[in-house]
């Protein structure tokens, strides 16, 4: 990169930095998306925390990231980065439109967006309009990144929208037998196994008979190749891998309806290399077969009771 790029992009990212980090933490995680284009590994937040609180100053801390390894490799490569951001979420978009059963009434854990008051699930495209959507989620000024706090209550089009806060893993709000689909979008990763635990443990009860519990989240078999001593997020507790997902589910009674796989990584998988990562991302199937071979993997099933009614 010339040096009056370099100076351009320093100045930009400061700028936008300065104006929306008021935090360290905030600042670094806004840094690492910026520069780096991806989540802030633990341990390299850490580093950064440390340089900052012993006095080293932010512009600085923009300077050391430009001018890192991975920064400039990463604009060695070009927009790769970016292109596995967008595949990721268009993958993720086109699993909501066509995997997700149709319910009159919703719950979606973790499903707060900061940038659309109808939440997560419905700017993903959701195609089958409920009657009733809760949204669990912490309030926003208790998240990574604050977001604005939506009205209780919101209308769209026809669907009643309800913004409860509090945690996914206690569920006494919510009355049994109320739910046709309980959603996890990319949340169980966020809290211990233990805590999953009692989520699912909660969410069969919730369920009306025949009612669907449906997730999706990162596999450790893929995420261990890019992070293989740390997570992808600093707030995931753990990372799945799909066939441990599944024992869990099915020792609180779920039966799997249906599994899918978000983006098939099979060949860097049966590689354990990071070689031809990138590329295969870009360039695989959105949906597979493969949920214990890809990025990603979808999981929706039902309580066995129902199961065996059917």
């Amino acid at each position: 990169m010339q040096p009056e790029a370099a100076n351009r992009l320093e100045e930009s990212i400061q700028k936008t930095l300065s104006t929306h980090a008021k935090t360290d933490k905030n600042f670094l995680w806004m840094a690492y998306w910026v520069i780096f284009e991806r989540e802030a590994d633990p341990d390299g937040l850490k580093s950064w925390l440390d340089l900052l609180k012993n006095g080293v100053s932010r512009m600085v801390i923009i300077q050391m990231m430009i001018d890192s390894s991975e920064f400039q490799q990463r604009i060695a490569r070009g927009d790769s980065g970016q292109q596995i951001l967008r595949k990721l979420h268009n993958a993720r978009r086109e699993m909501v439109k066509q995997l997700l059963p149709p319910a009159q009434v919703i719950l979606d854990l973790g499903g707060y967006s900061s940038c659309d008051p109808r939440g997560a699930l419905l700017s993903l495209g959701y195609n089958h309009l409920p009657d009733k959507l809760y949204i669990l989620d912490f309030h926003p000024d208790k998240m990574m990144f604050p977001g604005p706090e939506w009205p209780k209550q919101v209308k769209y089009q026809t669907c009643d929208i309800e913004y409860v806060y509090g945690s996914m893993t206690d569920l006494a709000y919510f009355q049994e037998g109320t739910f046709d689909l309980i959603w996890s979008g990319e949340s169980i990763e966020h809290i211990t196994t233990e805590d999953a635990e009692k989520v699912f443990s909660q969410a069969y009860k919730l369920l009306k008979p025949g009612g669907k519990l449906a997730l999706d989240t990162p596999n450790r078999r893929a995420t261990k190749l890019q992070f293989p001593n740390s997570l992808i997020h600093a707030e995931h507790k753990l990372e799945y891998y799909y066939e441990d997902l599944c024992k869990l589910l099915a020792k609180h009674k779920f039966k799997i309806i249906q599994s899918k796989g978000v983006i098939d990584l099979s060949k860097s998988i049966e590689a354990s290399s990071m070689e031809h990562f990138n590329d295969e991302f870009i360039t695989s199937e959105k949906l597979n077969d493969n949920p214990d071979k890809s990025y990603c993997f979808y999981i929706c099933c039902m309580r066995a009771e129902d199961y065996q009614g059917c």
